[in-house]
Formats: C-alpha cells, structure tokens, sequence
C-alpha cells in the first residue's frame, strides 16, 4: 500500500484530532496560566481513547488490558517525575496553574500520534493473527504510558494545588 493511499485512506475524525492535538502540544510550547480543569482535558482523551480501543478490539483481552494498566503506571510516575522537575505556579484561589513553555507536550502528542497512526495501519491492514494479537498489545501499552504521563502531569499540579488550599484553610 502506498502512502498516499494510507493518507487517504484514514478517517477524517483521525486528522481533526491531530489538528486539535497540534494545537494543545504547540500552545503548551508557550509558557501560559491555564485554569487546572483544562489540563485535565488531553488525559482524559488519551485514557479514553485507550479504553475505547481495549473495549472495541477483537483481540484486546487481559494480557491487553494488564499491558494499559502497567503503561498507564509507568506512565503515571513519568509524568509525576517530570512535572515535580517543571517549575510551575498554582493559584488556589483562581484554580489555574502557571506553566513554563515546554515541548515535552508537543514531542509526547507527536510521538503518539505517530505510534497509533502506525499501529492503526498495521492493525487494519495484518492477516497474521498471532501479529494482530501483539499489535492489541503494544497499542494497548503504547495507550497507557501516553495516558498516564499526562494524568502524572495533572495530578501534580492538582494535589500541589489542593495541598495550598488546604493549608491556606
């Protein structure tokens, strides 16, 4: 299959989300006070697109879903990692947390989108079904690592945010 028809061949849905997903990762590059609701927006698509796919593929079972619970861990600690390295602002009483630009963002989205994009080839386009299966299974990882980065991220900035008020109460 050539390229040009693997481009044509995607989903509609599938370029809008990168446009909205290049929008956030290119936005974050600018350092910016966003309020804390709107930076739970891209883990909660990543984790729901994750789960979607776990629900909605023929081959997803428990080695699946225990490949997504372990990546979204590892995920979970590697955003917390990184965001307790970040030097952030939160405002308890505006509910928003002051971020430094960064690209670590835009290189997570991009890296993603570039491993699902791949991954959704293979996954509609492989006959092999032991392939099939191992490709449920990265996808499912690749899914949970990627989601929980970004809910490590959110959570640090929540709980830094919900400690300060609690101290300030």
């Amino acid at each position: 299959m050539t390229p040009i028809a693997i481009i044509q061949g995607t989903p509609t849905w599938v370029w809008l989300l990168l446009a909205f997903l290049a929008y956030r990762g290119f936005k974050a590059t600018r350092a910016s006070t966003t309020p804390l609701s709107k930076l739970a927006i891209i883990p909660l698509i990543f984790a729901g697109m994750g789960i979607a796919h776990l629900f909605s593929a023929p081959l997803a079972g428990l080695d699946a879903v225990a490949a997504w619970i372990i990546g979204m861990g590892a995920g979970i600690a590697g955003g917390v990692f990184t965001a307790t390295r970040t030097r952030f602002i939160v405002d308890p009483i505006a509910r928003t947390v002051m971020l430094p630009g960064s690209f670590l963002p835009l290189v997570l989205i991009a890296a993603t989108f570039i491993a699902k994009f791949w991954l959704g080839f293979e996954l509609a386009t492989v006959t092999n079904l032991s392939a099939l299966a191992m490709y449920v299974t990265i996808d499912a990882v690749v899914s949970g690592i990627v989601a929980g980065m970004f809910a490590g991220r959110f959570f640090t900035y929540w709980k830094t945010l919900h400690t300060l008020r609690a101290s300030w109460a």
